[in-house]
């Protein structure tokens, strides 16, 4: 009877297990928001008495610390600008080219005055040497195929070779054997052409013009020359020097005279010359100071 009952009521009694079934989930379900909610509000308060401590709090920077940062600011752009005025005082102040065959004269006029004060200073210098140029001088002068600006800046270098030439030659150097400078023309290297490129900072605060000098001469002389850079009135950066060769030895090292010798005096024979190789930069400084960002 009771399985006959069972048939009879099947789908009643599968639609109240389903209804059991739901119902648990339900039950199981908002337990857990419960849980949840428990949660959040604990959160919430920890937030709420956070807030009220900072609210609480008096404010920080204060308006008096503002105002000395403010103040401090200001003062340290007014320095920086005063030393731009100073500095762009003193930079190059090269020849205006209006074209190529100026630019050709003006190197040819500097070559011969270069060449002159070398012989006038006994400095010796290789045949046909171009200051850096080779890619304009020989027999059969180049035009330089540049762009106004590209041949102002050639100016500029040329420039800065004399400059650093005719200290070399004031220093009483013996020779100058090579000069190799950072190429501004679009175009391939020359054989004068020095590794790397003209450069700026990244905030435009400054350009650099990279040379290299390689010359030969005594310790006294790369002494007097160094100084002359340091006291220049265009700011010279050296990067890097390099010496190739000994420096004489001095009298404590060669010991005590032998008492054998001959009282007849001998003049010294001069030492050998350094190979010096000198990395120099010609650092320049805007006219006018770079335009702040946005805050």
């Amino acid at each position: 009877m009771n399985t006959k009952w069972l048939k009879q009521n099947a789908v009643l009694l599968g639609l109240l297990t389903a209804f059991v079934a739901v119902l648990g989930g339900l039950i199981w379900l908002q337990h857990e928001a419960a849980g949840k909610r428990s949660e959040v509000d604990s959160l919430l308060e920890d937030r709420k008495s956070e807030l009220g401590h900072l609210q609480a709090t008096k404010p920080s920077p204060s308006r008096q610390n503002i105002a000395i940062l403010k103040l401090d600011r200001e003062q340290l752009d007014a320095l920086y600008t005063n030393l731009l005025a100073a500095v762009s005082q003193h930079q190059i102040q090269a020849q205006e080219v209006p074209g190529p065959v100026a630019f050709l004269q003006l190197m040819a006029s500097t070559f011969a005055h270069l060449r002159q004060s070398a012989d006038t200073a006994g400095v010796k210098l290789p045949e046909g040497f171009a200051f850096g140029f080779s890619r304009y001088a020989g027999p059969t002068p180049t035009l330089p195929t540049a762009t106004k600006e590209v041949l102002g800046q050639l100016a500029k270098q040329l420039r800065a070779i004399e400059k650093l030439s005719e200290l070399l030659m004031d220093s009483h150097v013996d020779e100058i054997t090579q000069i190799q400078r950072a190429e501004v023309e679009p175009a391939s290297p020359s054989s004068d052409a020095l590794r790397g490129s003209t450069g700026a900072s990244s905030k435009g605060l400054y350009q650099t013009l990279p040379f290299e000098f390689q010359f030969a001469c005594s310790t006294p002389a790369l002494r007097t020359f160094l100084n002359k850079l340091s006291q220049s009135e265009w700011f010279f950066a050296v990067r890097r020097v390099e010496i190739a060769g000994e420096p004489p030895a001095s009298a404590s090292d060669q010991g005590p005279p032998s008492p054998a010798a001959p009282t007849a005096t001998t003049p010294a024979p001069r030492p050998a010359p350094l190979h010096v190789t000198v990395h120099i930069d010609l650092v320049e400084f805007p006219s006018t100071p770079p335009a702040k960002p946005k805050p």
